[in-house]
């Protein structure tokens, strides 16, 4: 299978370490607005989406979309799904991942992440460096764990939701869908969709929240 990543930025550069880690090559990186005057990245060509995605074939070639921001990587993801795409992983080789996890196409592990037993990681999502998800998490599709976070035990984290730098969950806390907590937030209490948190422990700030 041929890999493409659909990003050409810092976060698409991480993902191409990783693959690089495990000894898989990318074929190229796809982006809709290319840096003017930057044909390669690490050895790896760039290409705007509109000149080389209608000749990659859906049949044997895999993507990961290499983009941090949770709206518009599910946007582009759908385009490629519209295309009949398929989507592979990246795992670091330094992540550890314990017995019974489950981790769908499309999701990133960074280095030195740990997630522990039976936990479920769902499409699409970013476990960035050295984050930590404990026994018997649910990460829906789409989320974005951001560097150092620590999510205990039996945590829910609805689609889209968005931990921000250094964020700590506390255990069987569920968060709704599309929330964000800003960096450094201690969650000790359940959240609802849509909204904007942060603070130690942390606060509501703004509802009806748009990432």
């Amino acid at each position: 299978m041929e890999i493409y990543l659909y990003g050409c930025g810092g976060h698409a550069k991480v993902i191409l370490d990783i693959l690089y880690q495990q000894g898989r090559q990318v074929k190229a990186l796809v982006d809709d607005n290319p840096p003017t005057g930057i044909t390669k990245i690490h050895g790896v060509p760039v290409h705007s989406a509109v000149e080389i995605l209608p000749k990659i074939p859906s049949a044997g070639s895999e993507w990961i979309v290499a983009i941090g921001n949770n709206p518009i990587r599910q946007q582009i993801v759908q385009k490629l799904k519209d295309q009949g795409h398929s989507f592979t992983t990246a795992i670091h080789p330094s992540a550890q991942i314990a017995l019974g996890v489950d981790i769908a196409p499309g999701t990133i592990i960074m280095a030195n992440a740990v997630i522990n037993t039976d936990t479920k990681i769902a499409h699409h999502v970013i476990v960035n460096t050295g984050v930590t998800i404990d026994h018997d998490c649910q990460i829906s599709d789409y989320c974005h764990i951001a560097p150092g976070c620590s999510v205990c035990g039996q945590v829910k984290l609805g689609t889209g939701v968005f931990l921000g730098v250094g964020t700590s969950v506390c255990p069987s806390i569920e968060i709704g869908v599309e929330t964000t907590c800003g960096a450094g937030s201690v969650v000790i209490s359940s959240l609802p969709s849509h909204c904007l948190v942060y603070g130690c422990p942390a606060k509501i700030i703004q509802t009806n929240y748009s990432q």
